[in-house]
């Protein structure tokens, strides 16, 4: 029986080889020929899983003590999955958990996991699938696990999270019906290089229409359908693009610039329609930012710089700056910061009265009245806050803290801490809310090569990510962990209002 599949993350370069490996050359049995052409769920692949696998007792229809795993249709396999979400993903056999249950080439799976399919029970005793058995499978799922009708499985879902695995140049996305991992979309053109492009960042529109993608190692911003997920456009930004912050219609992104040597001091603005840099809004108090935030109003684009520690106000209409705010009265005029807060990220009250900003030196949320530019609140948080979201009914703004694996959550009435969700997951990063702020997900980057304050990875890693899932109404209690591939950081969640 299955009792665990472990999605295990790999380097951009073996995502190349997958995609263009030869699979009857690397069989162990010579005489095996993967059929030409599109392999058949009906002929091809359901019959191995007859014979060996949906056997009385095994993955049938009984269920018996599987897992709920049951392979004894197209329907049961790709649309029921099993206990634990998806065990298969579409386009994708190297990060399908069933693959690296069955088969023993790590050329075509990372490991091999216990335990060994199919399982020694009467009457096949545990005979392994023949490796040209091994290959159909595969093949079937790099062409999208399809029916003989060619439908592939949550093919036509609304409701998704967008997540980016940093660690692997992809993006997963999850049916935040199910929390089922139903894609993982190669990004960044550096897969074969020994480099990362490092997606950092994706931001999904109002409409669901498109998401974008900050790849802060390559120096691009990338535009995807968000239904079909193929890339629509592709912008060069230079520096370090670390968010892209989008106005209400989607029609323009507002471009954060994470540049740590403080050369490029700038706000890009993109024309997401047809992917060009519509104009860029400088400043010296813009010293590599990082947070943003369009307001609720459509009226504003606050930016937040890191290592300024200031909070720069640009008015929407004609992209001119209005005010500059530090985020601490003694945070010098100079643009150089003064090293004790190092804001990160920026979230805005419903009001649109109030920014959150969470600062990583000093372990706090300072609170922002976005008009005059005082510090209302200082709400001490736990170590190392990082990316924060006020929920859409405006109750609570959760801010996952890395150091320390915890989310504090603030009550945005009384500006308190009403809860502490600990072990929510190693290395918690990014936060979003469903819409009807029932469910939070946290990305949490998992410790990636066991060095837990690496913040951006030059090169893959085999250790997998997770994100968890709280269920706000059930006292913000952590219901779920999705794995998924390496070091997941930046999320949005259709619609992408907020982000």
């Amino acid at each position: 029986m299955i009792k665990r599949l472990i999605l295990l993350s790999f380097s951009s370069g073996v995502l190349l080889l997958i995609n263009s490996i030869n699979f009857s050359g690397c069989s162990s049995d010579p005489v095996s020929v993967v059929p030409e052409g599109t392999v058949s769920f009906n002929r091809d692949v359901l019959p191995i899983f007859a014979q060996s696998c949906a056997v009385h007792g095994c993955h049938d229809v009984a269920l018996s003590n599987n897992d709920g795993l049951d392979l004894s249709s197209w329907n049961s396999l790709m649309i029921n999955g099993y206990r634990i979400g998806a065990a298969i993903i579409p386009y994708n056999a190297f990060w399908s958990g069933l693959v690296a249950h069955i088969n023993l080439d790590t050329n075509f799976s990372l490991v091999a996991l216990e335990p060994r399919m199919p399982k020694a029970r009467p009457p096949l005793n545990g005979i392994p699938l023949a490796q040209s058995q091994i290959n159909l499978i595969i093949q079937w799922i790099n062409e999208g696990a399809k029916n003989d009708e060619g439908t592939v499985a949550y093919n036509n879902i609304t409701h998704k999270a967008f997540i980016t695995n940093q660690a692997a140049d992809l993006v997963a996305v999850v049916n935040t019906d199910n929390n089922f991992l139903v894609r993982l979309i190669p990004v960044g053109e550096r897969r074969g290089s020994g480099l990362l492009a490092v997606p950092h960042h994706v931001t999904v529109d109002n409409q669901g229409r498109y998401f974008y993608v900050c790849l802060i190692a390559e120096g691009y911003v990338e535009k995807y359908d968000a239904v079909t997920y193929e890339r629509v456009g592709r912008l060069y930004t230079g520096s370090a693009p670390a968010e892209v912050f989008l106005t209400e219609d989607g029609s323009i992104g507002y471009l954060t610039n994470w540049d740590a040597n403080g050369i490029d001091r700038s706000v890009k603005v993109i024309n997401t329609k047809d992917m060009t840099l519509f104009t860029t809004i400088s400043s010296i108090r813009m010293n590599a930012t990082h947070g943003g935030r369009v307001t609720h109003n459509n009226e504003y684009f606050l930016a937040l710089s890191q290592q300024s520690e200031y909070v720069t106000v640009i008015k929407t209409s004609d992209n001119e700056i209005e005010n500059e705010f530090p985020v601490a009265q003694n945070v010098p005029p100079n643009g150089n910061g003064s090293g004790q807060y190092l804001p990160y990220s920026i979230a805005v009250s419903i009001d649109d009265r109030y920014a959150f900003i969470s600062c990583q030196r000093s372990n706090e949320v300072r609170v922002l009245d976005i008009k005059n530019g005082s510090i209302t609140n200082i709400i001490p948080v736990g170590n190392y806050p990082l990316m924060l979201e006020v929920s859409p009914d405006g109750r609570f703004c959760y801010v996952p803290c890395r150091n320390d694996n915890s989310v504090y959550v603030i009550d945005t009435q009384t500006m308190t801490i009403l809860k502490i969700i600990e072990d929510v997951g190693v290395q918690p990063h990014g936060v979003d809310f469903t819409s009807d702020s029932h469910y939070a997900y946290i990305t949490c980057e998992s410790n990636l090569n066991g060095n837990p304050y690496l913040h951006h990875p030059l090169t893959g890693s085999n250790k997998p990510g997770t994100t968890a899932v709280i269920d706000i109404w059930a006292n913000h209690t952590k219901i779920k962990d999705i794995e998924m591939a390496s070091y997941p950081n930046g999320i949005s969640i259709t619609p992408g209002r907020g982000n």
